[in-house]
């Protein structure tokens, strides 16, 4: 029988779809053309220029489109959530988002159909997010991560815990030992079985 694993699932562009739309956002309210290989979520440091009044107007605007919460889930994730807890694993998300954002996190997962799959949705509140996980992973004593952003997996790796990174335009570059790049979730149900298996025979 297959061992039981605790793992961490990050949102946005993980579950769904979130920095190209963020992105394509303030491309058109600054009018600034950012690449999406060099997109980040800490984008205002690149641009002293824009004033922090001007940034929070920027935010303002996003929580009137209650961006957070109507990001478009991928079809794929949701079903690996099901198979994932259906084969008796245990979800939680483990997100960048900050904790005011829970609402907006648990309206985007209710809305999917899978917000009942996690046990927990656990929010940054204010810590950095390459502290913060892999905080989480070990409070929590997660068997695995899977994210998108590398300078948080590479950080999370050090735990060590294995994590999972989705193939994005972003988070190119070479990987560190304890990090595997995936393409799609079914590579991920792969190695989550295979990771299961292997710890039912130790």
């Amino acid at each position: 029988m297959a061992a039981s694993l605790r793992i961490g699932v990050d949102v946005d562009d993980v579950l769904a779809e979130s920095l190209p739309g963020y992105l394509e956002a303030f491309r058109s309210y600054f009018g600034r053309d950012v690449k999406i290989e060099n997109a980040a979520w800490e984008i205002f440091p690149r641009y002293p220029d824009i004033s922090t009044g001007e940034m929070w107007q920027f935010f303002a605007k996003l929580d009137e489109t209650d961006f957070l919460g109507t990001r478009p889930v991928y079809a794929d994730a949701a079903n690996a959530m099901r198979a994932l807890v259906g084969a008796g694993h245990r979800l939680v998300v483990v997100t960048g988002r900050l904790l005011a954002h829970r609402d907006h996190t648990r309206r985007l997962l209710q809305n999917a159909g899978i917000a009942g799959l996690f046990e927990d949705l656990v929010h940054r509140d204010g810590e950095a997010a390459a502290e913060y996980k892999p905080r989480v992973v070990r409070e929590r004593r997660l068997d695995l991560l899977i994210e998108d952003e590398l300078h948080v997996a590479v950080a999370a790796a050090l735990v060590p815990v294995p994590v999972l990174l989705f193939d994005r335009p972003w988070n190119q570059g070479d990987l560190p030992g304890g990090i595997t790049r995936v393409a799609t979730w079914n590579h991920v149900l792969r190695w989550v079985e295979a990771a299961a298996a292997a710890r039912a025979v130790r």
